[in-house]
């Protein structure tokens, strides 16, 4: 395994594994999935509630995205993250057509992984980003040792809150740049049900 070395220290790169769900193929995010990125950045209503993006030199990407360049900003971000092993993306799939339809990961990982996940909208309501999730907190809980994950929301995004509440995530009270925090606990499940 190769280490690299990033502001000073060694760092493990990550070995990011292929998932496979009922209905999906989870892949580390690359620079294959351009077109699918773009045409979820693309749209507005992904953006809304997304906060602030800024690639792997703090350079603010504005979104929507207007060109693939900008998309690939954020893929960059993501392949950089995992190899310097702070978190990453998996491209999410549909199995059997290979349509890309979103991302899910961790946004930091260590002892309480931070989950994060975007999904176009014409795969809005069909359940599809609570499988993603709950494959990507079972991978969290059996290869890393998570026991416990958070993820913060803003309080208008009414649909993402439901679905981390489907996943067991609750409410902290706590509030980061707008957005509350939900905590999951040790017996979070995988299945996404």
């Amino acid at each position: 395994m190769t280490m690299t070395t990033i502001s000073g220290g060694p760092v493990t790169p990550l070995q990011i594994p292929a998932l496979r769900t009922a209905r999906l193929r989870l892949e580390p995010l690359a620079f294959a999935h351009s077109g699918g990125m773009f045409a979820l950045w693309a749209r507005e209503e992904v953006c809304r509630y997304s906060g602030p993006a800024v690639d792997a030199h703090g350079v603010p990407i504005a979104l929507p995205a207007c060109s693939p360049v900008e998309s690939d900003r954020i893929i960059d971000f993501f392949v950089r993250r995992a190899a310097a092993g702070l978190g990453f993306r998996w491209a999410t799939i549909t199995e059997p057509e290979g349509i890309f339809i979103g991302a899910v990961g961790f946004n930091h990982l260590g002892p309480c992984p931070e989950l994060a996940y975007h999904l176009h909208p014409d795969a809005w309501g069909q359940g599809l980003m609570a499988e993603a999730c709950g494959a990507a907190l079972g991978w969290a809980s059996a290869e890393r040792g998570a026991r416990t994950a958070h993820a913060f929301i803003v309080p208008e995004n009414r649909a993402s809150i439901v679905l981390i509440q489907r996943l067991g995530f609750r409410a902290t009270g706590e509030v980061e740049g707008g957005a509350g925090r939900y905590h999951l606990g040790t017996e979070h499940r995988a299945s996404g049900q």
